[in-house]
C-alpha cells in the first residue's frame, strides 16, 4: 500500500509541476518593412501641337518655330531638381521612382524678337505621364508680340503630379 501511495503522490506532484508551469508566449512576429513600390515617371516637353476642331476632323498639326529656347527643371528620383538648359525638342526623360512621389517640371521659354518668323508657331507642352499643359498658338509675328506683351506668364510653364 505504501508503494501505491508513494506512486500516487509522485504522479500527483509530477502532474502539478506540469500544469503549474507557465507557458512562454511566443516572440511577437515583427511587422515586415513594406517593400517600396516603384513606378515610371515620364517627363516630356514637346514641340508638336494641333489646332482645329477634333469633332469635325479639321485639325492642323504644327511644329514650334525654331526661334524658341526651352530651359526647365524636373524632379529626379531622389527629389532633387535637375536643370535642362536650351533643350532640343521634343525632350523626354523617363525615371523609376518609389511611390508615392511628387513629380514636377517647370520652365521658361525665351526667344529673340528679331528671330521670330512672320508666322509664329508657339507652344508650351509640359507633360508628366501624358498629362499636363498643351497650349499651342499659330499666329502672325505682330499678334504674337502683342499677345506676349499682355501675357508674359505664357512664357512659363509648371506641372506637378502625385504618382501613387
Amino acid at each position: 500500500m505504501k508503494k501505491v501511495t508513494f506512486l500516487l503522490a509522485t504522479l500527483l506532484i509530477g502532474s502539478m509541476m506540469l500544469t503549474g508551469c507557465k507557458k512562454n508566449d511566443p516572440q511577437p512576429t515583427p511587422t515586415p518593412t513594406p517593400t517600396p513600390t516603384t513606378k515610371t515617371v515620364v517627363y516630356k516637353v514637346d514641340n508638336i501641337f494641333k489646332t482645329g476642331d477634333i469633332n469635325t476632323g479639321q485639325v492642323t498639326t504644327h511644329t514650334v518655330s525654331p526661334c524658341f529656347h526651352y530651359s526647365f527643371s524636373f524632379k529626379d528620383a531622389n527629389g532633387n531638381m535637375v536643370e535642362v538648359n536650351d533643350a532640343t525638342l521634343p525632350w523626354t526623360k523617363e525615371i523609376s521612382v518609389n511611390v508615392p512621389f511628387e513629380a514636377k517640371i517647370e520652365g521658361k521659354v525665351t526667344y529673340n524678337e528679331a528671330d521670330l518668323p512672320e508666322q509664329v508657331e508657339y507652344a508650351r507642352i509640359a507633360l508628366i505621364n501624358g498629362e499636363g499643359e498643351t497650349a499651342g498658338y499659330s499666329t502672325s509675328k505682330a499678334d504674337f508680340i502683342e499677345w506676349i506683351a499682355t501675357h508674359p506668364d505664357k512664357l512659363e510653364f509648371s506641372k506637378t503630379k502625385t504618382i501613387q
